[in-house]
C-alpha cells in the first residue's frame, strides 16, 4: 500500500525515525486501538500474515538528504531531530500581495511544511524477506540495491513537485516499508509542485497489486475499484497514474529485477492465497459487528447513571483558620 502525511505537527515529523522514541510510542497507540473497534470491543485475530523481522535481526535504518548529498544516521533520534528541525526551516514562504496599491511579498506560514509519503512493500516480496531470514541468509544487501533502485525513481517522479529530505526504511510490521519525506518549501521562501500529489490511496493500491499479481479478486471489491479509478479520472484526466500507484508498480518491478526467478513463487502464492484472504476478512468484519451489537445490547439492559451526581452538604460549621499574630 502506500499513504500519504500531511506532518503538520511535531510528533508526525518526528515519526518517521524507524528507531526513535516518537516512532515507537506511535507505533504502541496504533496498536492498542486496532485492538478494539468502534464501542471497544474485542476484534478479531487478523486474518493477515503476521511477521517478526526484528525477531531475525532485521532493523529499521535512515537517511537525510542535504545539499544533494545522503548521510546514513547513526544514532536513533538523529533522523527524527533532523526532521523537525526541517520542518521548523520550511514553515514560511512568501507571497505576492497588495499593499496600499503597491505589490510587496508577504511572509505566509506554511501549512504543511513536510510531508511522508509511505510506500509499503508487497505481501510477497515481505515474504520472501522473512523466508531469507529464516534460512539464515542475508537479504540485506539485495534490499539495499531495491531501496536505491526505487529512491531514484522516486527522485525523478517528484521532480518540480517535492524537495526530497530523506527516507527511513521500516523493518517493525507486519509488512516492510519506505517513508520518503518531502517538503513544497525550500526554506528560503519559495515553494514548488501544487498543493495535491494525485493519490488514490492504499486501498487501491492494494487491489491493483492484487490484480497485477494473478489473484482473483471479489466483483465486490472490482466495483469498488472500477468507481475509484473513475472518480480520480475524472478529476486529473484519462491519461493520468496516481502517484502513490507509480511508486508501488516502481518498487515491484525494482524488487523483481533484483530478485529475479526467485521471487516468483512467492508472488504466487500470495495471489493464490487472495481468495481465501477475503473471506477471512469479511468474517472477521462480521463477527466484529455481532461483538458490537451484542455490547449495545447489554448496555441498553443496564440502569442508566445519573449525569450529574446529587449535591451533598455538610452541617458542620467551617471555622476560620487560627492564623496567630
Amino acid at each position: 500500500m502506500s499513504t500519504h502525511t500531511r506532518a503538520k505537527n511535531r510528533r508526525q515529523q518526528r515519526h518517521p525515525g524507524s528507531r526513535g522514541k516518537s516512532h515507537k510510542e506511535d507505533k504502541h497507540r496504533a496498536e492498542r486501538r486496532n485492538g478494539s473497534v468502534f464501542v471497544r470491543v474485542p476484534s478479531p485475530v487478523r486474518p493477515s500474515q503476521v511477521r517478526d523481522f526484528a525477531a531475525h535481526g532485521l532493523t529499521g535504518h535512515e537517511f537525510k538528504r542535504e545539499a544533494e548529498t545522503w548521510t546514513r544516521c547513526a544514532d536513533a533520534e538523529e533522523f527524527p531531530d533532523y526532521m523537525e528541525a526541517e520542518a521548523r526551516r520550511r514553515s514560511w514562504f512568501t507571497k505576492a500581495t497588495q499593499r496600499n496599491g503597491k505589490p510587496v511579498q508577504m511572509k505566509r506560514p506554511a501549512a504543511t511544511p513536510v510531508e511522508v509519503l509511505t510506500t509499503t512493500f508487497p505481501p510477497w516480496l515481505s515474504n520472501w524477506t522473512l523466508a531469507e531470514l529464516e534460512a539464515g541468509r542475508d537479504p540485506r544487501p539485495t534490499l539495499a540495491k531495491i531501496r536505491n533502485g526505487w529512491v531514484a525513481s522516486a527522485l525523478a517522479r517528484l521532480d518540480g513537485q517535492r524537495f526530497v529530505l530523506g527516507m527511513a526504511f521500516h523493518a517493525d510490521t507486519d509488512d516492510l516499508h519506505f517513508d520518503l519525506c518531502t517538503s513544497r518549501q525550500d526554506g528560503d521562501g519559495g515553494r514548488i509542485g501544487a498543493a495535491g500529489l494525485r493519490l488514490v490511496g492504499p486501498w487501491c493500491i492494494g487491489a491493483d497489486r492484487q490484480i497485477r499479481a494473478g489473484a482473483t479478486i471479489s466483483k465486490k471489491k472490482q466495483n469498488r475499484l472500477a468507481r475509484d479509478v473513475a472518480n480520480f479520472r475524472g478529476r486529473y484526466g484519462q491519461q493520468t497514474t496516481p502517484l502513490d500507484v507509480d511508486l508501488a508498480r516502481d518498487l515491484d518491478e525494482i524488487a523483481a529485477d533484483a530478485i529475479g526467478p526467485a521471487l516468483d513463487p512467492f508472488r504466487a502464492a500470495y495471489a493464490a492465497s487472495v481468495p481465501e484472504l477475503e473471506r477471512a476478512h469479511e468474517a472477521a468484519e462480521l463477527a466484529a459487528l455481532d461483538a458490537a451489537r451484542e455490547e449495545i445490547a447489554q448496555n441498553e439492559k443496564k440502569p442508566a447513571e445519573p449525569l450529574v451526581s446529587e449535591p451533598t452538604f455538610s452541617t458542620e460549621r467551617k471555622r476560620t483558620p487560627d492564623l496567630g499574630m
